[in-house]
This record gives structure tokens, sequence and C-alpha cells, in this order.
């Protein structure tokens, strides 16, 4: 595959997550999830919802609109995979966080989706935690790779803007991913992996971005 043509599947991965980040916030209201309390912009989204798929339950929208999340997640892992010459670096700390992150999102996919089609089992009509070991052991899986991609990323983020392997915007967009994570999923979005991943989401739909139009050239390192 040509390296525009993985640009362009890795852009379409961060444009699908980031759009289906807010709706799947509000699903998870919707079935009566309050942990945090509920942000402002919930209400309309869950109206929208409401008029836009009248006859869906919960249960069916967190299983749709979770499964295009997930497919979203393959796409950004194929694209961090195949993308490995401009992120992996030169340094040991900056691969180290690479496999890291990669790592993460291995255990994210899988644990996202299983947990998309399972957490509403049981004869229940809504989502509910705490009632299907299938779910509760994804969602382990999905949490422990979810705090691999906030360390990795981290790492991966500071080692190159101190050694000027990858852009500097770039470098900064994965260094922060950790302490976004933290801010997004106590406010704004406060679920996962939504609030986690949105940073990461935008750092690499941009960088898909960039090599679709042919902006980035590929580093040789030795």
């Amino acid at each position: 595959m040509k390296p525009r043509w993985i640009g362009s599947l890795t852009l379409a991965g961060g444009i699908i997550t980031l759009a289906l980040a807010p709706l799947l916030v509000a699903i998870k209201y919707m079935t009566g999830w309050a942990v945090v309390p509920e942000p402002f912009w919930v209400p309309g989204v869950r109206g929208w919802l409401a008029e836009a798929f009248p006859a869906a339950t919960p249960a069916v929208l967190w299983m749709a609109f979770g499964s295009g999340y997930s497919i979203a997640l393959l796409l950004l892992l194929g694209g961090f995979v195949a993308l490995s010459p401009l992120l992996e670096g030169r340094t040991g700390i900056q691969r180290s966080g690479y496999w890291m992150v990669a790592g993460g999102l291995a255990l994210v996919l899988p644990g996202d989706a299983i947990h998309s089609w399972t957490w509403h089992q049981n004869g229940l009509t809504v989502p509910t935690p705490g009632t299907n070991p299938t779910a509760n052991t994804a969602y382990a899986a999905h949490m422990m790779g979810m705090n691999f991609i906030m360390l990795g990323t981290l790492l991966l983020g500071s080692s190159a803007l101190r050694h000027g392997t990858l852009a500097r915007w770039l470098a900064w967009l994965f260094a922060l991913v950790f302490p976004a994570a933290l801010l997004a999923s106590l406010t704004v979005l406060p679920t996962t992996p939504s609030g986690a991943l949105w940073l990461f989401s935008v750092a690499m739909g941009l960088l898909g971005w960039q090599v679709a139009r042919g902006r980035l050239r590929w580093p040789q390192y030795s």
C-alpha cells in the first residue's frame, strides 16, 4: 500500500473516532451511567439521537456506534504500525514509547469491540456494568491498553521533542495525550476510550492528512 493511501486511511480513523466520541458518551448516559456529572452538551446530543433513531434502544445504539468506533480504532492501529518509519524514531526511549502505544492499541481494539457487544447481555435491555464476565474482562483489557497508550505517547512525544525526530507540532501532540486524557475524562468526554483517545485521534488524523498530501518524507535513520 502506498504511503498516501496509508495516510488517507489513518486520517479516516482519526475523523471517525472524533465524530463518534460524543455520541458514545451521550449513549452511555442514556443507559443510566452517572459516575461523572453529565456534561452540558449531552442533552442536545441525546435529543438528536432520539429524533434520528426513535425506535433504537440504548443497547442497539451502543452496539452500532461502538462497532463503528472499533473499526476506526482498527484504522488507527493499522496507520500507527504502517507509519512506524515516521514515529518509531532512533532513540531507545522513543522506540519503547512507540511499541508501548502499539501494544496498547492492540489491547484497546478487541477490548472495546467485545465490550460493545456484551455489556447489554444477560437479558438486559440497556448496557449495565458489572453483570457480564466477558464484558468485564474485555473492559479490563481495554483499560490496561489505555494505560500503555497514555504512558507510551508521553515517552514517544517527549523523546521526539528532545531529539528532533518528529516535527515539533506532532511531538507536542503526542506528549500532551496523557494530560489531555486526564482532563477530558473528567470534564467534556468523561468515559473511555472517548475522553482518553481524543487528542491521540487528533494527532493521528493530522499525521495521516500530512502523509496523504505528500507533505512528510520518510526519515533515514542510521
